[in-house]
């Protein structure tokens, strides 16, 4: 029967794994899409930068042709990721439980995150192509509430002297590029243009990759914490 050590220790273990296989698997489903972008749906393949992950998620991909290869992995790999985040959050907020100033704090960051883990799986279920606007709901909570997440749990880690600020400085660095990221989507051209098509596809892979490092540094800190 498995302790609550080895089983934080393994919730933490699958976290890196999820955002892991995102990468890999996000990857291999570019090899496989079928053509397009929402300026030009006569180009060849994934253009890494002007495809959206969402893209991948597609049913038909803007060729108009059937893109179910990458369709059903963009699905397994956003919903894998969004599934390993929400134990890691339960887990996470409980090795603050002892400080009693942080414990609310860190209670309302794992709530956050839970609801935007569970919106990934919202936006693998619903492609962009039939559901649009479902869509765009899951993206907007997934990836707001996630925010504020990070904005609380970098506080928590700067107050708790027995927690290594490095973890919380992480966190800071990746609010700040999704708070440019959120500029960019009020202040950019529009993005059926060219050039706000690259700045939407450009921030968005580098905000999704940011996040996905942060999960992984913060999985393996609270893995070291844990242990100690």
């Amino acid at each position: 029967m498995l302790t609550k050590f080895s089983s934080r220790k393994i919730i933490y273990i699958l976290s890196i794994i999820g955002c892991l296989q995102f990468v890999i698997l996000t990857a291999i489903a570019m090899i496989f899409y079928r053509g397009g972008t929402y300026v030009d749906p006569f180009s060849s393949g994934y253009t890494f930068w002007q495809n959206y992950f969402s893209d991948l998620g597609r049913t038909v991909a803007h060729s108009g042709i059937q893109n179910i290869t990458s369709f059903v992995l963009f699905t397994i790999t956003l919903s894998l990721w969004g599934i390993t985040q929400i134990p890691f959050y339960v887990a996470f907020s409980n090795l603050f439980k002892n400080y009693q100033n942080l414990r609310r704090i860190s209670y309302i960051g794992s709530i956050l995150g839970v609801i935007s883990a569970i919106s990934y799986v919202g936006i693998a279920f619903t492609p962009s192509d039939i559901t649009g606007r479902l869509h765009d709901f899951f993206v907007v909570i997934g990836f707001s509430l996630v925010f504020f997440s990070i904005i609380l749990y970098s506080f928590v880690i700067f107050k708790n002297e027995n927690y290594p600020n490095f973890y919380a400085t992480i966190l800071v660095f990746s609010a700040f590029i999704l708070g440019i990221y959120f500029l960019f989507l009020f202040f950019t051209p529009n993005s059926y243009t060219l050039g706000g098509l690259l700045i939407y596809v450009v921030g968005q892979k580098f905000m999704i990759y940011t996040l996905l490092i942060c999960n992984s540094i913060q999985a393996y800190g609270a893995l070291r914490q844990n242990s100690s």
